[in-house]
């Protein structure tokens, strides 16, 4: 018998990020806004969601569905403006020892402005140092190869064989799926490198 594996504690999570903070997600957060960030074209493109327009109701249902437990739902927000840009879903596996993560940034001016990567850097000392989890790991369309060699100059390692297409929520066809991960040594050893030093310093500055 596989060992018992506790249920992982309901979390209330809040970490600052240089411009931006994460934080968990309330329904009192679902907006108009964020259902159009889900039908916009940039993010049909590169997540292979589905065009229909969503509702604010939708969203609120969304936001119902995470336990907040092994399903988690954060918001990054402006700091200053408070303004909500994205979202960032993570899947808890306790028993693999592994969480999936992905990320989406709602508003165009917050997209590549730093807002994915300064967010993933609390986020993912939360994954390695207070969930004790061995790696993460995200799925990608090989489409977006902008997003591929973005994680892949942070350190992430594009595993060598595409995962099982998926079916293209526009036209049907089918769509290459490429699986990325991080583990703890990799992330701890990225925090040490020059860029890591750079950003996390940038951040610093930030948060004055």
């Amino acid at each position: 018998m596989p060992p018992k594996v506790e249920r992982l504690a309901k979390q209330q999570l809040w970490f600052p990020a240089g411009r931006y903070f994460l934080r968990t997600i309330k329904r009192d957060d679902a907006s108009q806004r964020w259902a159009d960030w889900l039908s916009d074209p940039w993010t049909v493109h590169v997540l292979n969601t589905s065009p229909r327009a969503m509702t604010k109701a939708e969203i609120a249902d969304y936001i119902k569905s995470f336990d907040q437990r092994e399903r988690l739902l954060l918001g990054i927000f402006e700091r200053g403006s408070r303004i909500h840009v994205g979202f960032i879903r993570l899947d808890v596996n306790a028993a693999a020892s592994e969480a999936l993560v992905s990320a989406v940034i709602g508003e165009k001016e917050h997209r590549n402005a730093g807002a994915t990567v300064n967010t993933f850097i609390p986020l993912l000392r939360f994954v390695f140092d207070d969930l004790k989890l061995s790696r993460i790991r995200a799925f990608v369309l090989e489409r977006n190869q902008t997003t591929i060699q973005y994680l892949s100059k942070l350190g992430w390692t594009l595993e060598p064989e595409p995962d099982n297409p998926v079916r293209s929520h526009t036209d049907g066809s089918l769509l290459v799926l490429r699986r990325m991960t991080w583990d703890r040594p990799g992330f701890q050893a990225w925090l040490k490198s020059p860029i890591g030093q750079r950003i996390v310093n940038r951040m610093e500055a930030a948060r004055g």
